[in-house]
């Protein structure tokens, strides 16, 4: 009895929090978000496959904008051609970055429970190709893992505190792929 108490206590007290006033200047938040990169494939041997995860937090600004910092991990599969031998195997390439931008609302419901944001970033941060190795049995990975930079523009939908999101990435220095079509869920924690 007293675990099912102590979990309604903390229910409760996240409920408190995460129902707090929004958008009111100086009050600030937590996001949780996760998604699909470039589509809706989960097998990690599957070409293409991919998702990803982030926490940030932000503070909200006069006309119930914000600014946001956001940390970020983002990891795509790239299958190896039958032909190569690969046996099913996949090389994975991870991008960890931090972004930075600021949320303009597109629109608010009359009530104030629905919001539409858009969201400019810029982001930095490291490309891992097949975790820094140079090699995948006999073959040679001639892209280079390294720092990167680029931005990031997205579409926000907030439905009291549930997230949905959409965002386009663009690394122009990336060792794969320069764009990345990002769709995720999240939730947002006020304070």
């Amino acid at each position: 009895m007293g675990r099912i108490m102590s979990l309604l206590t903390v229910i409760l007290l996240m409920k408190g929090s995460a129902l707090a006033q929004v958008h009111v200047k100086g009050s600030r938040f937590i996001d949780l978000t996760v998604g699909t990169v470039d589509g809706f494939r989960f097998k990690p041997t599957q070409d293409n496959s991919g998702y990803w995860a982030s926490i940030g937090t932000g503070r909200y600004n006069k006309m119930e904008n914000s600014w946001r910092w956001q940390l970020n991990i983002l990891q795509k599969n790239y299958a190896i051609p039958e032909g190569l031998n690969g046996n099913g195997k996949a090389i994975p390439v991870r991008y960890y970055t931090i972004s930075f931008g600021h949320g303009y609302k597109l629109f608010v419901s009359k009530r104030r429970v629905i919001y539409c944001n858009v969201l400019p970033q810029i982001l930095a941060g490291y490309e891992s190709i097949n975790n820094n190795r140079a090699a995948i049995d006999n073959y040679h990975i001639l892209n280079p893992s390294g720092f990167r930079a680029g931005a990031k523009v997205g579409i926000e939908l907030e439905v009291e505190n549930l997230l949905i999101i959409g965002s386009q990435q663009w690394i122009p220095n990336s060792g794969t792929k320069n764009f990345h079509t990002q769709l995720g869920i999240g939730y947002r924690f006020n304070r």
